[in-house]
């Protein structure tokens, strides 16, 4: 049963709360980018602050390389940072490495302090349903510029996962940014509006890579909830137990 919400909006707020379970968003891409690799049936996926260190973990255990710098794929890469084409990859069985500029720093930055999972608009309800049996959940934005700047983006989809909790747990008490964010979170359509005005999203659109600001925009089209290993001594998300078809 969940008691309280908290809502950081940025990685380092979270690390001064003391929940036990932090839902890790970053809507634009990473989190939409890892519900669809799960939904598509990938087993594994690391997940690397570092490039270089994503390189070498592909590299040397064969892993699939998925992300982006400056929003595009780098070179070497198998994949870029994209929904749309995690959707369509040949990945079932396979195993990954995710690196990207924000969203993969604040899941390594929450590792070891509870239980880690990566939520976002496509799998709102099912994060919800996910993280029923918690007492203290903390939703995270993962922000922008290296998680140092606030991006409405992340918000938007936090606000929804927060509502989304809250109306599975009429009796959580909601902190002070969750509260509002939920409240904002009320209006029809309200979340989508916000990331496709966002900064990130224009910058996505200049690239050419709207149909995946399109596919993050879609509420709760996933049923897949990846979380962070407690098995591992290194940052790896594997699909959360209830979520396994």
């Amino acid at each position: 049963m969940v008691l309280r919400v908290d809502l950081a909006v940025l990685p380092a707020e979270a690390l001064n709360i003391a929940a036990g379970c932090f839902v890790v968003v970053d809507v634009l891409r990473a989190t939409t980018t890892i519900a669809a690799l799960f939904g598509a049936g990938l087993q594994s996926l690391c997940v690397s602050a570092e490039i270089e260190e994503a390189r070498t973990t592909a590299r040397t255990q064969g892993r699939l390389l998925f992300g982006e710098v400056h929003g595009l794929r780098p070179e070497g890469f198998d994949y870029g940072n994209s929904p749309v084409e995690a959707d369509a990859a040949p990945v079932s069985g396979r195993d990954g490495v995710l690196f990207t500029t924000n969203g993969t720093r604040a899941l390594t930055a929450l590792a070891g302090r509870g239980r880690v999972l990566a939520g976002a608009l496509v799998n709102a309800r099912a994060v919800a349903e996910e993280i029923s049996g918690e007492a203290h959940v903390a939703v995270v934005c993962a922000g922008s510029e290296g998680g140092g700047r606030f991006a409405v983006d992340d918000f938007a989809a936090a606000a929804v996962i927060v509502r989304r909790i809250a109306a599975q747990q009429p009796d959580a008490r909601l902190g002070d940014a969750a509260r509002t964010a939920s409240e904002l979170a009320a209006g029809p359509g309200w979340a989508a509006r916000a990331i496709r005005s966002s900064d990130h999203s224009r910058l996505l659109q200049r690239l050419g890579l709207g149909a995946d600001v399109d596919f993050a925009c879609g509420e709760d089209t996933s049923a897949a909830v990846a979380e962070l290993s407690h098995t591992s001594g290194s940052a790896v998300l594997v699909r959360a137990a209830s979520a396994r078809p």
